[in-house]
């Protein structure tokens, strides 16, 4: 039977209880391998376990139930510390695999053959991964520029061999900055047809950050396709407002894509998560969004698929 796969072990989808499916608990930008690491402003950074504990738990006083961490190994991910805070927090976390963007590909990879690549992510998803004794739960594909190629499209490709195999959705960070206007808003439909070469089932495709710019009749076409449209980097209002993320979700749902909708908040700073920096941390869905939400006319079944059933759905593999 198709379970969710836990830092903790597999459990039933329907344990899941309410879920961010992009979000990051331990992670340092400074594990750069192709450029200068960040030195100033607020880059992505968290590495305080025990302030982790806390905010998790803040989490699932409120009604949280999982997590799904998407900080891959070459830049901080450690699933033995993820299973202790989860074990400390009463927070589900399911850790990733694959890889993140161009700055953080380690350069031993560029001589490795995309079947090797494959084995080592199939070996996180069914054997273990980071000495931890169990294993991720879902796999990766970062883009850094506007389009998909070189080291990137080779990882890709190791990724979407991967879930073949294994049959873990992929989650992918699509770049979508303003001035690369890339068609659409975001290079998912560039995810799309490269996986489509390599065989993948697009419903096991999850398209990351659509809510950096988003227009409605793409994320359709999308969601048509059968993939999953992830609003997750709510609360980040240089993107776009939250008032408007919450409209677009409504028209998505009355276009008949419910169960094509995922939400996060992609929490990788200290000045995101920690009030005392100006963060409003892991509970800003549940304290803030879901009110939006409803005031645009999504009801509380409506918010429960999004939150809680298809989560579950993504996740779930045997």
């Amino acid at each position: 039977m198709a379970k969710v796969h836990t830092v903790c072990g597999p459990i039933e989808p329907d344990q899941l209880g309410f879920t961010h499916t992009h979000e990051h608990i331990l992670c340092d930008a400074r594990m750069t391998h192709r450029c200068e690491p960040p030195t100033r402003g607020a880059y992505m950074l968290l590495d305080d376990q025990s302030r982790a504990v806390t905010e998790l738990k803040k989490f699932k006083d409120m009604g949280g139930g999982s997590m799904v961490e998407l900080t891959t190994a070459s830049w901080g991910r450690d699933v033995k510390i993820l299973k202790k805070i989860s074990e400390a927090s009463g927070v589900h976390i399911i850790a990733t695999t694959g890889f993140y963007t161009w700055p953080y590909i380690p350069q031993d990879m560029d001589t490795r053959s995309i079947p090797d690549l494959a084995n080592d992510l199939i070996v996180e998803l069914t054997e273990g991964a980071d000495g931890a004794g169990t294993t991720a739960g879902i796999l990766k594909s970062a883009i850094h520029f506007d389009r998909i190629y070189g080291i990137e499209e080779k990882c890709l490709r190791a990724v979407a061999r991967a879930s073949i195999a294994t049959g873990a959705a992929i989650t992918t960070h699509t770049n979508g900055k303003r001035h690369q206007e890339i068609p659409g808003g975001n290079v998912g439909m560039q995810h799309v047809n490269i996986l489509r070469d390599e065989g993948v089932c697009l419903n096991r495709l999850v398209v990351g950050h659509t809510d950096e710019q988003a227009d409605v009749n793409f994320l359709s076409e999308l969601a048509e396709l059968g993939c999953y449209v992830q609003f997750d980097v709510l609360k980040k209002t240089h993107f776009m407002l939250d008032v408007t993320r919450a409209k677009l979700m409504s028209e998505l749902i009355k276009r008949g894509y419910l169960e094509n909708l995922l939400l996060g908040t992609d929490r990788c700073r200290h000045t995101e998560l920690y009030d005392e920096r100006g963060g409003v941390g892991y509970t800003y869905i549940l304290d803030t969004f879901v009110d939006m939400l409803k005031t645009e006319g999504v009801s509380d079944n409506e918010i429960s698929q999004i939150c809680r059933i298809n989560p579950g759905q993504m996740l779930a593999y045997a």
